[in-house]
């Protein structure tokens, strides 16, 4: 793989993160309020999903642009159903101290919220193929050890399930109050924003628990034939680019985390799930896309006669 392959994408969005943090200082100095929160989505992470999409969708052949779409739609509209249903039970909330938001809302949920789904999500599938055409060559699994990560995976998923099922128990036995929606989130003495409000739950802990499960089932269901190391790239990509993303929202109160809905262990503003959640966001999302794939290629539509004639 050529070194600029990788190298001048990544430069790019470290630049553009930096063009952006300079400038929301430079109004803050100025007392300039403005929707970070938009003006960010629409910069750091909308301009590297359309350059992507630009570069990778005219090279895709019917199975894998089959794949991204029913990978992309499954993915977005989950995501809109989980949010509905995690703000109601307030696993995160906001604060607008520091940065207004846009005030247009979605079902009393600020727009910006939905926004980030498609890049945030599309981002890794995208990342992961332009990465694979940039690296032909790279071979899969050998059949011997394609089988030991079958193994490893399916033993994985079962122990995700189990803490996720341990957790739900605690969940259910925990007090059932309702929650407080008027609680505020507020800033403490160190200048982290926090929130805290109804029972202890560990709601988004549970969540994680699950997504690890899912990504571990369908990594045993593709191990033969994803390629790993490029998939290895993407998470050492995007989790950092991720993570800033997590760390300027947390850091200035876009969204504030519910300590009752996590384990309770921080690192300044976020929650040890946090970096988790952007591990199997890279993961997860470019494994389903690798399994619907291998679904649609291997249906009778694409035929040998048909895919020979392309």
């Amino acid at each position: 793989m050529q070194r600029s392959s990788l190298l001048k994408p990544l430069i790019g969005i470290s630049v553009l993160m930096l063009v952006m943090v300079v400038a929301r200082a430079v109004a803050s100095a100025f007392g300039l309020k403005a929707p970070w929160y938009l003006l960010h989505e629409l910069t750091v992470m909308l301009v590297p999903m359309l350059w992507l999409l630009v570069r990778v969708v005219p090279r895709l052949d019917e199975s894998q642009r089959i794949g991204f779409v029913v990978t992309s739609g499954l993915f977005i509209s989950a995501s809109a159903i989980a949010e509905l249903l995690a703000i109601q039970s307030r696993y995160w909330w906001f604060y607008e101290g520091n940065d207004p938001l846009s005030g247009l809302d979605l079902g009393a949920i600020p727009l910006e919220e939905f926004l980030s789904y498609p890049m945030l999500l599309n981002v890794p599938v995208l990342w992961f193929l332009e990465l694979s055409h940039a690296r032909p060559d790279e071979s899969v699994l050998g059949e011997g050890r394609a089988s030991a990560v079958v193994r490893f995976c399916k033993r994985a998923a079962l122990v995700a399930l189990g803490v996720a099922g341990v957790l739900i128990a605690l969940a259910l036995t925990s007090s059932s109050g309702a929650v407080d929606v008027t609680t505020p989130a507020f800033v403490d003495a160190a200048g982290a924003v926090r929130y805290a409000a109804g029972p202890k739950q560990y709601g988004w802990t549970i969540v994680q628990a699950l997504g690890w499960a899912g990504t571990f089932w369908l990594g045993a269901a593709v191990a033969h034939r994803v390629r790993w190391k490029t998939l290895l790239i993407v998470a050492a990509t995007y989790f950092p680019f991720a993570l800033f993303v997590e760390l300027l929202a947390c850091g200035r109160g876009w969204w504030v985390w519910n300590s009752q809905q996590t384990l309770g262990v921080f690192a300044w503003v976020l929650p040890v799930e946090s970096f988790s959640m952007y591990v199997t966001g890279a993961l997860m999302p470019v494994l389903c896309f690798e399994w619907l794939k291998g679904l649609w290629a291997n249906a009778p539509s694409l035929s040998p006669t048909i895919v020979e004639s392309r």
